[in-house]
C-alpha cells in the first residue's frame, strides 16, 4: 500500500465518521435508487462527509498511476524476454442479462458457469422466501 492509498483509507473513514455524525442529528437519509445508493444530507457535517469520500476515491484512483508504483524486479526471470503473463476475467450482472468477459476460454467457461450460480442463487433468494 502506498501513500495515496493509505491516505484514501484514511479520508473514506473520516467521511463515513463525518456521515454518521450527520446522521445522529438527523441531517443525512439514505436510499437506493434501483441499485445505485443515494446519501443526502442537509448541513456542513454531510458536506464534509461526502467531500471526503469523494476524495477517497480520487486518491485511492492516483495511487495506480505509474510515477506510484513499484518497478519491477530484475533477475526474476530466467530469460529477458520472458513475461510473465496473467489471466483474469469478470462477470458483470445488468438484471438478469450476465457479461462475461474472460482472457482465455478455461476461465470464461467457468466465469459463465459461476454467473449460472449466482444467477439461480439470486433467483431462488428472491422468488422462494
Amino acid at each position: 500500500m502506498n501513500r495515496l492509498h493509505a491516505a484514501s483509507v484514511m479520508f473514506f473513514l473520516l467521511g463515513i465518521i463525518c456521515c454518521l455524525i450527520s446522521g445522529l442529528q438527523g441531517n443525512l437519509k439514505v436510499g437506493f435508487f434501483l441499485v445505485f445508493p443515494f446519501i443526502i444530507g442537509s448541513g456542513y457535517v454531510a458536506t464534509i462527509g461526502v467531500l471526503f469520500i469523494i476524495l477517497a476515491f480520487l486518491l485511492f484512483v492516483l495511487g495506480f498511476s505509474p510515477r506510484t508504483t513499484i518497478s519491477e524486479p530484475t533477475g526474476l526471470f530466467q530469460d529477458k524476454d520472458e513475461k510473465p503473463t496473467v489471466k483474469g476475467g469478470g462477470i458483470v450482472l445488468l438484471g438478469p442479462i450476465p457479461i462475461v468477459v474472460g482472457s482465455s476460454w478455461k476461465i470464461t467457461v467457468a466465469l459463465i458457469l459461476a454467473a449460472i450460480v449466482l444467477m439461480l442463487l439470486v433467483f431462488f433468494l428472491f422468488y422462494f422466501k
